[in-house]
């Protein structure tokens, strides 16, 4: 094994030492390739084919100028990008591929920490920098090695701010005050559950029931029951899409309607309710986008893409992530003025600075928090129901029009 990452290091430092000799003589250069294992199929396929979407956006945009400054040469940027199937096994080989095959000098992330924490490991094994979004920051620190990160960097919402927001929501609607949690059992279930309790009582609310289950479950009949006969009129769910579509059915079948329905992960897929047959209109969901939170470029950005992903919602949001986390990459790449790997990861770890997305500064732990909303799907749209604030925006519709 250590012959092997030896192997691989002298792999990449040879790969970055030709390209940063090529930057040295000034004019055109040699294309530079970033890599993206992405879920561009399976149950994560939404949020792949978004962030795809958004790095090549900003990669684009590059190349349209003239190229990328990397030493005082101009560069286009090339991304490669493989499909895992939201797979994490696949992501981890195809990370490695996409360096030892590609020459990818870095990594842009997949989505969630399945498929992120893997691609870390494939990243620090190699030595090569991944920048990485769509991963909430406590599930991916929970797969981080002795001794923290290196090389992965990421960028998306921490747990404990979010986990406020589905309070903060529910105190501007009348209920009995009484919580059913639904959580799976990858990374981001326990995590929120846990985070959900505490938060329970800080808000003067009571986890009547926490019901847990594998992912892939697609029978929800019996914890159903068991929700309905606790009373409650709150559900938060953490669950993936395909289950998400399989409680509310349920729900729909069983005639639970809650007041409020809190469906994280699912319910940041693109035309939810469209994919669950109208069951996920007024359905709640933390949100990284929303028209009104007062974001960068942030009407630029509705302008450009509602139509391509059929409304404002966290699809767009997705886009935008992509775009920022591809930024950094190739801002940093021009601060470091070579594709060293070294030099590269130095330099994403020195970022300060406002992007589409947040303002990027990433701390000991290599995560760049950004701050969520709370939204609801209305129509096409999910519209901003509270601000980066915890305070109320617009008002919520309740209860849940689609389980009616």
């Amino acid at each position: 094994m250590k012959k092997r990452m030896l192997a691989v290091a002298a792999i990449v430092a040879t790969s970055s030492l030709l390209l940063a000799g090529c930057s040295a003589s000034g004019g055109t250069g040699d294309t530079i390739t970033l890599g993206a294992t992405l879920p561009l199929t399976g149950p994560l396929q939404a949020f792949g084919t978004s962030l795809q979407t958004g790095y090549q956006a900003a990669i684009d945009e590059v190349n349209a100028a003239g190229g990328l400054d990397v030493g005082g040469t101009k560069h286009q940027i090339e991304l490669v990008v493989q499909d895992n199937a939201s797979d994490g096994n696949t992501a981890a080989e195809q990370a490695k591929s996409l360096v030892l095959d590609s020459g990818a000098i870095a990594l842009l992330g997949p989505a969630t920490p399945p498929l992120t924490i893997p691609v870390s490991a494939a990243a620090e094994q190699l030595g090569v920098p991944l920048v990485s979004t769509i991963t909430p920051i406590k599930g991916w620190l929970s797969g981080a090695p002795e001794g923290g990160y290196q090389y992965s960097w990421d960028l998306f919402f921490d747990e404990v701010q979010m986990t406020q927001t589905q309070f903060q929501a529910a105190d501007t609607v009348e209920t009995n005050k009484k919580v059913v949690l639904f959580t799976d059992t990858e990374e981001d279930g326990p995590i929120q559950a846990g985070l959900w309790a505490e938060n329970a009582k800080k808000y003067g609310y009571e986890i009547v029931d926490a019901i847990e289950f594998p992912v892939g479950n697609t029978n929800f009949s019996s914890q159903v029951a068991q929700a309905k006969a606790s009373g409650a009129d709150i559900v938060m769910a953490q669950i993936i899409p395909p289950d998400g579509i399989a409680l509310l059915k349920e729900m729909k079948t069983q005639g639970y309607d809650p007041q409020l329905m809190f469906m994280e992960k699912a319910g940041n897929t693109g035309g939810y309710p469209t994919i669950t047959e109208g069951l996920a209109d007024g359905v709640l969901a933390a949100n990284w986008f929303a028209a009104g939170m007062g974001l960068d470029r942030e009407q630029e950005f509705i302008d450009l893409y509602k139509d391509v992903v059929g409304g404002v919602n966290s699809d767009l949001g997705t886009i935008v992530c992509g775009y920022t986390v591809a930024q950094v990459v190739l801002e940093a790449l021009t601060a470091a003025g070579s594709t060293d790997p070294a030099a590269l990861n130095d330099a994403i770890g020195k970022t300060d600075k406002t992007f589409p997305a947040t303002h990027v500064k990433f701390g000991a732990d290599h995560s760049s928090p950004l701050v969520v909303v709370q939204t609801q799907w209305v129509g096409n749209d999910q519209i901003l129901v509270t601000n980066t604030d915890g305070s109320p925006a617009n008002p919520i519709i309740t209860p849940v029009a689609g389980l009616k």
